[in-house]
């Protein structure tokens, strides 16, 4: 081996240019070969298995925005300074999650976060999920409190009216079913009435027929 043949470790290997002349070695067809679908430009055969469902589309979906992930709204102090400076809120305030859900214009099912961001004017308590350090340094400076609750995600009003819905209907159709149920026992107890009486009656018209039987039996008076 020669001096000239030794290599560095990080040299890069150049790109071959194509379509340079012969002397190239990748002229004229510029190593695409003689016609063919494969050597026309604005084809992509890749990942195409002559009909087949292709790997990329056999394979599992991952990768996209859960529903049930937790909604984050994540406010400073300045919030606070904003309601208070458009008269939304009074000094010395109690504020719900609700409350603070509305005024930031989120969804129900988010989980609330406090940070420091400038500091308070008025003493205004609040409901949260999280609070940093220094946000609760700075509530407490100013008197105010902070309640952290556990987050709990409330179902839909959709879901609920559904769930309603269903429990009625249930209901409706029970009571028409029980409904149903006593009128045939009804009507069967009173044809076992019916069929009772009917049995009786000519029990009572043989009785009668007796009675002149037991007449002629008996000595007649001659006067």
């Amino acid at each position: 081996m020669k001096l000239n043949e030794f290599k560095t470790i990080n040299e890069k290997t150049k790109r071959k240019r194509i379509c340079r002349g012969i002397g190239s070695g990748k002229g004229k067809t510029g190593g695409r070969g003689m016609k063919g679908q494969k050597s026309r430009t604005g084809v992509s055969i890749n990942g195409f298995e002559g009909g087949q469902m292709p790997l990329h589309m056999r394979m599992p979906k991952h990768g996209f925005k859960s529903k049930s992930k937790l909604r984050k709204i994540i406010l400073k102090t300045d919030f606070i300074n904003q309601l208070l400076e458009k008269k939304l809120i009074s000094d010395k305030a109690k504020l719900d999650i609700s409350q603070i859900v509305n005024f930031s214009k989120s969804n129900k099912n988010s989980y609330v976060k406090f940070l420091f961001g400038k500091k308070l004017d008025k003493a205004v308590s609040i409901q949260a999920h999280a609070v940093s350090a220094s946000a609760l340094k700075e509530f407490k400076r100013v008197g105010g409190e902070v309640d952290i609750i556990k987050f709990k995600k409330q179902p839909s009003t959709k879901a609920n009216e559904t769930k309603k819905k269903t429990l009625t209907e249930k209901k409706v159709s029970d009571d028409s079913k029980k409904k149903i149920v006593k009128e045939k026992l009804d009507a069967k107890t009173v044809k076992k009435t019916m069929q009772t009486e009917k049995k009786i009656e000519p029990l009572n018209t043989k009785k009668s027929k007796v009675g002149p039987k037991s007449s002629k039996n008996k000595p007649l008076n001659k006067t």
